[in-house]
C-alpha cells in the first residue's frame, strides 16, 4: 500500500517596496512609499497548489494634502503581519513557474509616526484602548508572481476589511466620529529567496 506525503516546506526570506494609503469613510488620501521584509514558507500540497504563509514587518500609512481641516503631512503605521495565501502555479518552462495567489492577512500595529509638513513636527502614533488607532488589522491579499528555482518576485494588492479607527469621543475632530472608518490599502512588489 502506497502512502503519499506533501512536499517538504520551502523556507525563505522576502523583502520589497510598497505604496500604501488609507480609505477614510470612503475617501482616499494620497499614497505613501514604504517597505516590508520578513520570512516566507511554501507548503506544497500538490505539484501546482501551495499554501504560502509569511511573517512580515510592513509599513502602512498615507500622505495628507492639507484639506478637510488637516495640515499637509503623513502618517506611518508599522505592523507585524501574517498573510496566509493559497497559490496556484503554472509551469512555464524548466525550473520556472507563474503563480496567482489570494488569501487573508492578519496584522498587529507595533508603532507609528505622524508628521506635520507645515510645522515640521512629528509625534508617535500609539495603538490600543485610549488611542485613535486599533492594533489589530485584517484584510485580503491578491496577487501574481514568477518563480525561478529558488528565486521569486511578487506583485500584490492588500485591502483592509477591519476598521482600524478607534472612536475616542470628544478627543476627535471629525463631525460624525461614531461612523468614521479607516481601512488600510497597499500595493507591494517584493522579491524573495528560498533556502531549500
Amino acid at each position: 500500500m502506497g502512502i503519499s506525503f506533501a512536499q517538504i516546506p520551502r523556507i525563505g526570506i522576502t523583502a520589497g517596496l510598497n505604496v500604501s494609503n488609507v480609505n477614510e469613510s470612503g475617501y482616499g488620501e494620497n499614497f505613501k512609499p514604504g517597505f516590508q521584509t520578513g520570512f516566507v514558507a511554501d507548503f506544497g500540497i500538490t505539484q501546482n497548489f501551495s499554501i504560502m504563509p509569511e511573517l512580515l514587518f510592513t509599513q502602512r500609512g498615507c500622505k495628507y494634502d492639507g484639506v478637510n481641516n488637516r495640515d499637509a503631512g503623513s502618517s506611518t503605521l508599522n505592523y507585524l503581519q501574517l498573510p496566509i495565501n493559497a497559490a496556484y502555479k503554472f509551469d512555464v518552462r524548466m525550473g520556472s513557474k507563474v503563480f496567482v495567489f489570494a488569501g487573508p492577512y492578519f496584522g498587529y500595529g507595533i508603532s507609528g509616526t505622524s508628521k506635520d509638513d507645515v510645522t515640521g513636527s512629528s509625534s508617535s502614533i500609539k495603538f490600543g484602548s485610549g488611542y485613535n488607532t486599533k492594533p489589530f488589522d485584517f484584510g485580503i491579499n491578491v496577487g501574481v508572481g514568477y518563480e525561478y528555482e529558488k528565486v521569486f518576485i511578487k506583485l500584490q494588492y492588500n485591502q483592509g476589511i477591519s476598521n482600524i479607527y478607534n472612536y475616542q469621543g470628544s478627543f476627535d475632530n471629525y463631525t460624525d466620529n461614531t461612523n468614521f472608518s479607516v481601512r488600510n490599502q497597499n500595493i507591494a512588489i517584493t522579491v524573495g529567496y528560498y533556502f531549500n
